[in-house]
């Protein structure tokens, strides 16, 4: 390979290393199986395990919770931003549901959908930049399953599955 492709592609290179290591880090999914219950309301957290080196503690400083909630029959449900994570990374919702995600964070956050979540529907939603203890609220009327991120830390990430 000449000098000057191999300087050209180093970058790319060094981007795609970067994102296996980060995918690497990660203890989940946006696009892992939605939840089979159909209780009222549940929520659960997944047990953490401690970093033992320093580069697994190096890839863990944005916690991801491993939260899910079902939470059919409810026609508002709050979702706090708070130590970079959502606090209901995975909720099931019925249609007509709004959502009402809050910083609680002191940085800017901003809330959107995926345009190729589980039903390729295109981006659904999308919040303005989020001060420290604004909100951003969406209507869920559409039966289906969307990923979203913060477009700012887009590390952070959740699923809305709509029944």
């Amino acid at each position: 390979m000449s000098p000057d492709i191999s300087r050209r592609w180093l970058p790319v290179l060094g981007a795609a290393i970067l994102l296996a290591v980060m995918i690497a880090g990660c203890t989940g999914s946006p696009y892992a199986p939605a939840p089979t219950t159909t209780q009222a309301t549940t929520a659960t957290t997944a047990p953490t395990t401690a970093a033992t080196t320093p580069a697994a503690t190096a890839m863990t400083t944005v916690p991801t919770p491993q939260i899910t909630a079902t939470m059919l029959n409810q026609t508002n449900v709050a979702i706090a931003i708070r130590n970079f994570a959502f606090s209901i990374q995975l909720v099931t919702v019925s249609r007509g549901t709004t959502i009402t995600w809050t910083n609680q964070d002191q940085t800017q956050h901003q809330i959107v959908s995926d345009p190729y979540g589980d039903y390729a529907l295109g981006e659904l939603f999308r919040s303005k930049p989020l001060e420290p203890g604004q909100s951003y609220s969406s209507t869920f009327n559409t039966t289906g399953s969307w990923v979203y991120h913060d477009n700012l830390h887009p590390a952070i990430w959740g699923k809305v599955i709509v029944k």
